[in-house]
């Protein structure tokens, strides 16, 4: 998964609280479902994160209160360049992006500030393979389930 490298998250601005809106003929992808990698809705859109000055979206602001995987409730930031938008069924989708990923990234609340090192974390949690991230609320611990035993001859 590629990451879009600029440095276009200075001045960023909360859609819906902006003199903005989103251009004629684009998607209005607000209240849409977010699948992940693995085909489970772990959100909605509640947000996108604007630059003003550069008037493109950097962010969308996932609110993972509605999901089907038991993730505590919170709102994260996913960078727009991760998205693949789903017109016929009004879903954002996020390939590559898993439970852990999401579990890993920082919570956004309205009004913080994203810099580099927001901007930084973000990335960090999105490389981060499922094999190095938390075990998601309520799913099962394989290391707390013996799978194998002694094999008994004869």
């Amino acid at each position: 998964m590629a990451l879009d490298n600029s440095t276009d998250y200075d001045d960023l601005q909360e859609l819906s609280d902006s003199d903005f809106e989103i251009a004629d003929g684009q998607p209005d992808i607000f209240g849409w479902d977010v699948i992940d990698t693995h085909k489970n809705k772990v959100g909605e859109v509640y947000e996108l994160m604007f630059n003003p000055n550069t008037r493109k979206v950097r962010y969308i602001v996932v609110d993972m209160e509605s999901n089907d995987v038991d993730l505590e409730e919170g709102r994260v930031l996913v960078p727009i360049e991760v998205a693949d938008f789903d017109l016929d069924n009004d879903n954002v989708k996020l390939p590559g992006v898993s439970i852990t990923n999401l579990l890993s990234l920082p919570l956004y609340e309205k009004g913080r500030v994203i810099d580099h090192e927001t901007d930084e974390e973000i990335r960090i949690a999105l490389a981060k393979a499922e094999k190095d991230a938390p075990i998601p609320p309520g799913s099962l611990n394989v290391s707390q389930t013996k799978f194998y035993g002694k094999h008994k001859n004869g």
